[in-house]
């Protein structure tokens, strides 16, 4: 009988404590994410308009044209996102993997990924309704909407289905993103320890927490920037049917570089993100008693 570990004694706190850290690091990075988000739409369909071009002078515009609270868009339906998404994902990754293999820190970089693309499309699923709401609420230029508003106008036009738009590419970024996210900090953490004699703590942690946000940009930002075009379209101006129409049309009429609009803005948060979620997340762990990853 395989024997449960220390991490396994407290599944529901450590969920609740993976909601916290993900909260905590959403609402830190919330305008960086609002102007990534304004760049991926930039451009879309016909359009050659390019009005915020970078994230220096996007933030300067939203922040000239719409004032300071326009950074914070979408900012309640971020931290919903945080709270179910983020709690499922990282809370569901250590149940997942021991599940799939009971190696300890011996543990398969290939477990490690498939366990995380196994939580991250699922958190991905429950939260589709709020990444929606996020992304409608972000792309509004000009006049600011509350998110029960935008219920109700989605329900209204759309109806129920409307806040299930951008499923597939929500559940393979999420997937991705999971999968890369957690097997690229968690075996960075076993490579550290193993070859540089690195003890587990702040330093360690931190470490792991940069590279992790490096290599989630690079492998997600193409399925990202899918994703917030099909979400944001409303029914009254629909251009996309779906994940592959979507990068066609993109591709045709903006060229492979489109995938990656957003990406530094991407890079500049998923790092403070990653910093803030994983490390919030792993104090909280050795503070109520739980084995880190």
């Amino acid at each position: 009988m395989n024997s449960i570990g220390p991490e396994e004694n407290k599944p529901i706190l450590r969920m609740l404590l993976a909601g916290v850290a993900s909260i905590a690091a959403g609402g830190s990075t919330h305008p960086v994410d609002t102007v990534k988000v304004r760049l991926q739409k930039e451009g879309e369909g016909q359009s050659s308009v390019k009005k915020y071009k970078n994230i220096i002078r996007g933030s300067y515009v939203i922040y000239q044209e719409e004032g300071m609270r326009a950074l914070y868009k979408g900012l309640s339906a971020s931290l919903g996102r945080e709270a179910t998404y983020s709690t499922l994902r990282l809370g569901l990754y250590e149940p997942f993997k021991h599940m799939i293999s009971n190696d300890g820190e011996k543990t398969s970089l290939g477990v490690k990924f498939f366990a995380g693309l196994m939580s991250g499309s699922t958190g991905a699923i429950v939260a589709n309704p709020c990444d929606v709401l996020k992304i409608r609420l972000q792309s509004i230029s000009g006049h600011h909407q509350s998110v029960f508003a935008e219920i109700t106008q989605i329900l209204h036009h759309e109806g129920i289905l409307g806040l299930y738009k951008g499923t597939m590419p929500n559940l393979l970024r999420g997937a991705i993103l999971t999968g890369t996210k957690m097997a690229t900090y968690d075996q960075t953490k076993q490579w550290l320890k193993e070859h540089f004699a690195f003890k587990e703590g702040f330093s360690l942690q931190f470490v792991c927490s940069f590279a992790t946000g490096l290599m989630l940009s690079i492998t997600t930002a193409p399925m990202d920037l899918i994703k917030t075009r099909i979400m944001s379209q409303d029914a009254g101006h629909k251009v996309y049917n779906g994940l592959m129409d979507c990068a066609i049309k993109t591709f045709k009429q903006e060229g492979l570089g489109a995938f990656y609009k957003g990406f530094f803005p991407q890079w500049i948060r998923f790092g403070p993100f990653n910093i803030i979620q994983l490390i919030v997340w792993e104090q909280l762990r050795t503070f109520c008693g739980i084995k880190n990853i």
